[in-house]
Order: C-alpha cells, then sequence, then structure tokens
C-alpha cells in the first residue's frame, strides 16, 4: 500500500471511490437520490480538481501498488491553528485493513503549524463516529446545516489536538 499526493490523472478513479463508497454507507441512511445529490456536487471531478488546486491543502490518496485507488483523504488549513478535514473514504472493500489509519496519519503530519484538525461526522455513521474516537477526536457539538446543498442532515462536529507531534 502506497500513499502518495493525488494528481490530476486520479480524480476519475477517485470520484468513482467516492461514489461506491457513499452509496455502500449512505443509501439506506440518507436515500439514493440524496447520495446521488452530495456525490454529484462534493465529488465530481470538476469539485475535486477544485481541491487539488486549492492552496494550504494536502489531497493524498492510497494506492494498492497496482494501480488502484483504495482510499483517500482531503484537508485543509481553514484558518490559524485549525485544518479541516473534509473527506476520509476507503473503499468498502479494503475496510478494516489500517488504510483509513493511515491516511489520517498522513493527514494530521501534513500541517505542522496547526494545533487541531475538525472534522464533520454524518451522525448515523456510527462507524466513523467509532474510528475517529479512536483516533483521539471529541465531539464538540452537532448541526442540521450541512454543507453548500443546505441539506437536513444531523452531523457530528469533532476536533483534534495536534499540538502532541514533533518532528
Amino acid at each position: 500500500m502506497w500513499l502518495r499526493s493525488a494528481n490530476k490523472d486520479d480524480l476519475k478513479a477517485v470520484h468513482q471511490l467516492l461514489v461506491k463508497t457513499w452509496h455502500a454507507t449512505f443509501d439506506d441512511v440518507l436515500g439514493i437520490e440524496t447520495v446521488n445529490k452530495v456525490t454529484g456536487e462534493y465529488h465530481s471531478v470538476a469539485a475535486l480538481t477544485r481541491n487539488l488546486a486549492k492552496p494550504y491543502s494536502e489531497f493524498v490518496v492510497a494506492d494498492d501498488g497496482e494501480g488502484n485507488l483504495v482510499g483517500m483523504a482531503y484537508a485543509s488549513q481553514s484558518k490559524d491553528g485549525i485544518a479541516e478535514l473534509h473527506q476520509l473514504y476507503v473503499d468498502p472493500e479494503q475496510q478494516v485493513q489500517g488504510i483509513g489509519t493511515m491516511l489520517l496519519a498522513e493527514i494530521e503530519m501534513a500541517f505542522p503549524d496547526v494545533e487541531k484538525l475538525a472534522l464533520e461526522v454524518i451522525a448515523k455513521n456510527q462507524k466513523a463516529l467509532d474510528f475517529y474516537t479512536r483516533k483521539g477526536f471529541e465531539k464538540t457539538g452537532e448541526t442540521n446545516d450541512w454543507g453548500t446543498l443546505k441539506l437536513d442532515i444531523p452531523v457530528i462536529k469533532m476536533e483534534k489536538s495536534l499540538t502532541g507531534w514533533s518532528m
């Protein structure tokens, strides 16, 4: 398994990974129509292209060594001292093998001047909530106003201190 920076040639495969993962995770929870709306807006190749070009950000992929992308993560520094993890997804068939842990560690080390890493998790995604809790994130709040699509989806806000990292 290799972690590497994403490039524009990866974006179609990242899009396909995100669509697959979102349908596997959220079709029963949010409905297929909502999942299609989210993946069409946030996970389109155009949206991923914008993320790839954003300054003060990190966009990494997990490559199985045979050219197949099995995971991805994207984060950006949102303000002084805080970075936001926007996306961390692993192919449903490849989960529970440490790929998510490796992606998260890479993101945490990518922002040496930040004190906290923040994220939002859909409240009904217990698997993700458990993962982030095990990785040291703590709940800081809740919202129902999720994303620019203004979907009424309950979301848990979480943060993790990164002040323990030293180089």
